[in-house]
């Protein structure tokens, strides 16, 4: 059975990457469009690996940053499913240079950021100011890149969104996302379709010295609740 679990999932991963390619054309194609493009290709490629979403907690209209933990290349996707207007994403500029999603990133918006360079914080500022400004919403990840070794404990959080979010004085809203990296089974490779959870905490302004890491502790005190008792295969 699992042997038949495993075909019909390379078919979902094949259809999935397919998807994508054709999206990143028609974005690079049709600009104007492409936020209908990116939101249809996240709800196509969520709905291969979520059996139901739960949203606990309220998006805060007034919120400028968001930042959440990293488990999954699909977590762009997810939130781009559960938050209807437009999402400006922070990312590594190498994720620019992929043909595969190249058009996605380079014509939608997107602040691709050079990890090499040092003036790309500088950069990073002005285009994020560019785009609050418009009154969008930015979504960056503090740990920088997704964890494939254990997404129950967040690795250690980058500096860049805590300069973001001081010097630029942007209201911060948290979230945690749940289960969605543990629809992927290896051995053989499946997709089992999970209920995965977004919820969304407070939001606030970081005028508490330490709100960064204290904000990361009570994200990490979510997880720990969450997957409690939970096993940990993948």
């Amino acid at each position: 059975m699992k042997i038949i679990d495993s075909l019909i999932s390379y078919m979902k991963l094949l259809a999935g990457m397919s998807a994508t390619i054709v999206v990143s054309i028609l974005c690079g194609i049709d600009p104007k469009n492409e936020l209908k493009y990116r939101k249809w290709l996240s709800r196509f490629l969520i709905n291969m690996v979520a059996k139901n979403i739960i949203v606990e907690g309220e998006l805060d209209k007034n919120a400028n940053l968001l930042i959440g933990n990293h488990t999954h290349n699909l977590d762009i996707a997810l939130m781009e499913t559960v938050i209807p207007e437009k999402l400006i994403w922070v990312a590594k500029k190498e994720l620019g240079e992929i043909p595969i999603i190249k058009y996605m990133l380079t014509k939608t918006d997107m602040i691709l950021v050079d990890r090499s360079n040092k003036r790309s914080v500088i950069k990073m500022l002005n285009e994020v100011k560019k785009r609050v400004d418009k009154g969008l919403k930015v979504i960056i990840f503090p740990e920088g890149t997704r964890n494939k070794d254990n997404p129950k404990q967040m690795k250690e959080w980058k500096n860049g969104p805590k300069v973001l979010a001081e010097k630029l004085n942007l209201k911060v809203q948290p979230f945690v996302i749940v289960n969605l990296p543990f629809a992927f089974k290896k051995n053989p490779f499946r997709i089992e379709k999970k209920i995965i959870k977004v919820i969304f905490l407070d939001s606030f302004y970081p005028t508490d010295k330490d709100w960064y890491e204290k904000t990361k502790q009570q994200m990490q005190k979510i997880l720990d609740k969450e997957y409690k008792g939970v096993r940990s295969e993948i």
